[in-house]
């Protein structure tokens, strides 16, 4: 997939880990409300993210029972992440 510029921003905190995980989403206008819901049903949802440095997208399928906290944060190069 070719890259464009990112969205946003998503900040995840899964069960059983003590950092976040930083995603770089792309496509998708991500709001608190989807988050919201993704969380309290529990869903698996695709995503399309990439890594910092990368030229490249992939689709990421995230299961939100496991996600205990999320935010989200405007898209930033200046910012740093790990994926």
């Amino acid at each position: 997939m070719t890259i464009e510029h990112p969205t946003c921003l998503l900040y995840l905190l899964t069960a059983g880990r003590e950092k976040e995980l930083v995603l770089r989403v792309h496509g998708t206008e991500l709001t608190t409300e989807h988050l919201t819901a993704w969380m309290t049903e529990e869903a698996v949802h695709a995503l399309t993210v990439s890594r910092f440095g990368d030229d490249e997208t992939s689709t990421l399928l995230l299961n939100f029972r496991h996600v205990v906290g999320a935010r989200l944060a405007p898209y930033s190069e200046t910012r740093t992440g790990s994926f």
